[in-house]
């Protein structure tokens, strides 16, 4: 602005002096320009003529000078105008300027706050959500931990169960044990009494069938010419029946002839004289005792 206002200022300052010089070189025209040689005319309209010229000269000078002064004003006046026009333009931009500035920073702090808010509201969120996530972990902990508390109690009362179970199975195993050692007790008793009873009784036969035996083998003992009181251990071996098949002295008497006509006395008495119950022949199948005729 100010340098189209100094190239303005430098035109007027142009045209006034060329104006200037364009009056000066008039005037001089009049003054010192060699005068042609008029016709004779008289002095006195010559001299009014001149002096009419300049007066003409002046006043253009002054309407051109009041014409550039005008122009001068008007210029001033439009510069002026030009630069009320560009610093009200200049504070209008300004202040513009200054309202989007204003407009942009409070854009920039809205979405600054925006962004504070929803970094804020994210920040929540996560927090939310690893509070739900710790929740959620804490109620499982919880719940495993209240499972494996039903678990050791079911166990706990399983094994009470169990342990008074086996205590009551021991209990009635003991019992019955005693019971059974009480009737097999019982049960001996009677048994060894029928046993002591049966053996008496076996051997009250047993030993009279002994006698026959002996009493047989003594019938068939040659005792010619063997002296008395000779005696020896023999072992005798039966079947079913009484028949022998095995007689041997386990005890010499010292004479082998009387040992010797023992065998033979026992061999000759064959089948000997045994029970007819197997159960009592079988204690009796082989019979020791002492042969002395």
């Amino acid at each position: 602005m100010q340098a189209n206002w100094f190239q303005t200022s430098r035109s007027l300052v142009l045209s006034i002096i060329l104006h200037l010089i364009l009056a000066a070189v008039l005037i001089f025209s009049f003054e010192f320009s060699p005068k042609p040689t008029p016709p004779p005319k008289p002095i006195v309209n010559i001299v009014k003529a001149a002096a009419v010229d300049k007066k003409q000269v002046e006043l253009e000078l002054k309407r051109l000078k009041k014409q550039d002064d005008e122009k001068i004003e008007k210029e001033i006046k439009r510069q002026k105008d030009l630069e009320k026009k560009a610093d009200d333009a200049k504070k209008k931009r300004l202040a513009e300027e200054r309202k989007l500035k204003d407009i942009k920073k409070k854009k920039e702090q809205e979405t600054k706050k925006r962004k504070t808010e929803e970094a804020r509201i994210k920040k929540l969120e996560k927090e939310k959500k690893e509070l739900e996530k710790k929740t959620k972990l804490e109620e499982e902990k919880k719940k495993k931990v209240e499972e494996e508390a039903r678990k050791i109690e079911a166990e706990k009362k399983k094994q009470e169960a169990e342990q008074k179970k086996k205590e009551e199975d021991k209990r009635k195993a003991a019992e019955e044990k005693k019971r059974k050692e009480q009737e097999k007790a019982l049960k001996d008793q009677l048994d060894a009494e029928l046993e002591a009873e049966q053996q008496e009784r076996d051997l009250t036969t047993i030993q009279k069938y002994q006698a026959l035996i002996i009493r047989a083998v003594e019938n068939n003992f040659n005792q010619l010419n063997l002296p008395d009181g000779l005696s020896c251990v023999i072992l005798i071996r039966m079947l079913e029946g009484g028949k022998v098949v095995e007689a041997s002295i386990v005890k010499s008497s010292g004479n082998d002839l009387f040992d010797r006509r023992a065998e033979n006395a026992v061999y000759s008495a064959s089948p000997l004289p045994v029970p007819e119950e197997i159960r009592l022949f079988e204690k009796m199948r082989n019979i020791r005792f002492t042969f002395e005729p």
